[in-house]
């Protein structure tokens, strides 16, 4: 008898995550049906990566951070959604780059206009094409 393994291919994002603040960062990531979770303390310089290939997350800078990078991988048609959101508040300056072609969105302020600014700023979120690099600045 044999026995056919068939391997799938998963279709994963990288995200890096660099510190440029004067002061440590501790990247707290929150995932859609998940308690929030401690992603990587970086100190000013530092930095870390992880592949992701679930849908639905955010991360931020502490347990009460507010500015936020949100994600959605290998979502809807194949695309990574990806935006910056200070809806429920400002505190930590954030960039985040992609690989592929998508524009930058920085956030140095709370009235950011790369920013989610209130819950339907829809206009905010932009996608690519599922599986490359997303890079995360603190303090850009």
């Amino acid at each position: 008898l044999g026995i056919l393994f068939i391997v799938g291919a998963v279709n994963c994002t990288h995200l890096n995550f660099i510190n440029r603040c004067g002061y440590r960062v501790e990247v707290i990531r929150t995932e859609n049906g998940r308690a929030p979770a401690h992603q990587a303390g970086l100190n000013p310089g530092d930095q870390a990566g992880a592949d992701f290939g679930s849908n639905g997350m955010n991360f931020k800078n502490g347990w009460n951070g507010k500015t936020l990078a949100e994600f959605s991988f290998n979502s809807w048609n194949g695309m990574d959604f990806y935006d910056l959101s200070v809806i429920v508040g400002y505190d930590t300056p954030m960039r985040i780059s992609t690989d592929r072609p998508g524009p930058t969105v920085t956030c140095h302020g709370a009235g950011c206009p790369d920013a989610y600014l209130f819950p339907t700023d829809d206009t905010k979120t932009h996608g690519v094409s599922t599986g490359g690099t997303f890079t995360v600045t603190f303090c850009p």
